[in-house]
């Protein structure tokens, strides 16, 4: 894509184009026909139409996936709770389950006066 063009601004260009030569059909470009150039535009109108169904479908999917991210992560941690709970807080199950166990905890140091 060309730098600092917007897929809109790329289609819109391209339309002028397309009735400038419509307008002139004496307008030569080379190989390239006024049949040719539609097909082009079309192509590219069709390939970012495709591009931005995908793109919606994508933040479908990854919205999806967050929310059933935040429901394991939530289930995970009252399960953690519920270990703690039944276990307590210093035992080798509270630790397997991925707690941090109470006798093995940083002891706070006090702050140096300043």
């Amino acid at each position: 894509m060309p730098k600092g063009k917007s897929m809109d601004e790329i289609l819109a260009d391209a339309e002028k184009i397309v009735r400038m030569w419509e307008a002139n059909p004496t307008f030569s470009l080379g190989e390239i026909t006024l049949a040719s150039f539609k097909a082009m535009v079309e192509d590219f109108r069709n390939s970012r139409s495709q591009t931005e169904e995908t793109r919606r479908q994508l933040t479908n999917l990854v919205n999806a996936t967050n929310d059933k991210g935040n429901v394991v992560s939530d289930t995970t941690s009252r399960a953690l709770s519920g270990v703690r709970a039944v276990y307590g807080p210093n035992s080798t199950q509270y630790e397997e389950a991925g707690g941090t166990r109470t006798s093995e905890r940083k002891k706070p140091s006090k702050k140096k006066p300043s």
